[in-house]
């Protein structure tokens, strides 16, 4: 089956009017013309016969092209086939949609047009959509409210506000309960330094009154304390912990340099051709385009694990390049612990100098000291890729690869990671569909299409292609 008929009998009511419409047509009964009519009439009304078409717009702007619609199911690759299921939720129009990751596999065009579709196509005005993302454009765009499930208070909260909206007022509770807190602790220990004194000293019954007043205020500080413990760490549960990445300096020349370099695999067609590109330790590449055009194939062009089939890449051989794509987590030893990871990593010299070294490197990279012994196994996604960041950045690299980097990360490590990506003094290769990261880290624009490799001044003039691609096709 091709992905374009499993989309079509997503539309169940259709799938079953057109079977009951084929078995009346061959009805030698009298009474099945008029429930032909019936049939007939429900068909039309929601629009049967243009399904096929509906269907092919719908496939197109999630990526699609006319060679994947016409392979089978078990011939796409497992990115494809999520594709395939979201094109038949949509088409399905649920009464409810749960939206699991959606965009984890879409390009930033079938982002916007996701977004699109959920926000300002009628059909999901009367709907209900469930989504969990770690997309923030996504989820500004298409929902209403927010749920925050907490992990250390063990409770739902909703909120009617957009994710934005809601983590500025979370940021200033944080901040709020923060400076509370201190003051709190600054009263209780000046309360008790007071009655501490007192008490040794000695004094009047009337100033021994005034310090056994003063340490049952500070008695009672504590108390509320302990009582808004749970609400401090509910709040904490989710703070953001700085990601610092080391960067091995500025290198006088380009750390890889592309001239006139053209890509075809073996008896495909060429993916780019006379493609110029120089990248140095100030760069800030961003590399978009559609699934399957060559944005990876570039990025081993880049590393050295391809070679061009036609022109030259030149590397600098001194600089230190790293890679950290979706699946870099998954280098981990899950029955080691942070800790024990990076010592076998990088052993040093085996002292104890260079354990605090690396225990330095790692609560640097936002996994804390509590977390350094605790098995990667019962570690969240976030501080996964925070453990396997710090491997890649204690190598100080000239330049960081980032292949889909966000894909298995929460938005607060995004965040982090964004801001990392920001501040490192390297130079930087970005391949994302994370509109929000991309804002923040990309400055050179990049953009493989059908063959061709053309250079676009910001970010924001690819949105507005995207954005008039899309309004032509509704149109």
């Amino acid at each position: 089956m091709t992905p374009d008929a499993v989309v079509l009998r997503a539309d169940v009511q259709r799938l079953i009017l057109l079977e009951e419409q084929a078995r009346l047509e061959t009805s030698e009964d009298a009474s099945a013309l008029t429930r032909l009519r019936e049939v007939s009439a429900m068909l039309d009304s929601i629009s049967a016969s243009s399904a096929p078409a509906r269907v092919a717009v719908l496939l197109k702007n999630l990526g699609f092209t006319d060679a994947l619609v016409a392979r089978p199911m078990r011939a796409l690759s497992g990115g494809w086939r999520v594709r395939t299921a979201l094109a038949a939720a949509l088409f399905a129009q649920p009464d409810i949609l749960f939206l699991d990751e959606p965009t984890n596999h879409l390009s930033i065009a079938a982002v916007m047009f996701l977004s699109r579709e959920l926000s300002t196509n009628p059909v999901w005005n009367s709907r209900i959509i469930v989504t969990v993302s770690h997309d923030r454009h996504f989820l500004d765009e298409v929902t209403t409210d927010s749920l925050h499930i907490s992990g250390v208070a063990k409770r739902l909260t909703a909120h009617r506000m957009a994710y934005s909206a809601w983590a500025k007022k979370r940021r200033e509770q944080q901040l709020a309960m923060g400076r509370k807190m201190e003051l709190r602790r600054e009263k209780i220990a000046s309360l008790q330094s007071f009655a501490n004194h007192g008490f040794k000293y000695g004094g009047s019954s009337s100033a021994i009154g005034a310090m056994k007043k003063r340490s049952k205020e500070a008695q009672k500080l504590e108390e509320e304390a302990e009582e808004e413990s749970e609400a401090m760490a509910d709040l904490e549960e989710d703070a953001e912990l700085a990601l610092n990445l080391q960067a091995g300096g500025e290198l006088q020349h380009n750390i890889v340099r592309f001239d006139e370099v053209s890509f075809a695999y073996p008896g495909g067609e060429t993916l780019f051709a006379d493609v110029d590109l120089s990248i140095d330790s100030k760069s800030r590449v961003v590399l978009l385009g559609e699934n399957g055009q060559g944005k990876t194939t570039m990025v081993k062009i880049i590393t050295g694990d391809l070679e061009p089939t036609k022109g030259v890449v030149t590397r600098d051989r001194g600089a230190r390049v790293c890679l950290v794509n979706q699946h870099h987590a998954e280098q981990l030893d899950y029955e080691m612990t942070p800790l024990a990871f990076m010592l076998d990593r990088f052993p040093g010299d085996g002292s104890y100098d260079h354990q605090q070294k690396i225990r330095s490197h790692l609560s640097g990279c936002g996994v804390p000291t509590e977390l350094q012994n605790v098995p990667a196994l019962a570690l969240s996604g976030g501080q996964k890729s925070r453990v396997a960041m710090a491997a890649v950045s204690y190598k100080q690299p000239h330049l960081i690869i980032l292949d889909e980097p966000t894909n298995n990360l929460d938005l607060e490590s995004c965040e982090a990671l964004a801001e990392a990506i920001q501040k490192f003094e390297g130079g930087v290769v970005l391949v994302s569909h994370d509109q929000y990261f991309v804002e923040k880290v990309g400055k050179e624009v990049i953009v493989i299409e059908r063959g061709a490799v053309k250079r676009l001044d910001s970010f924001a003039a690819y949105k507005r292609s995207i954005a008039k691609k899309l309004a032509a096709a509704t149109n």
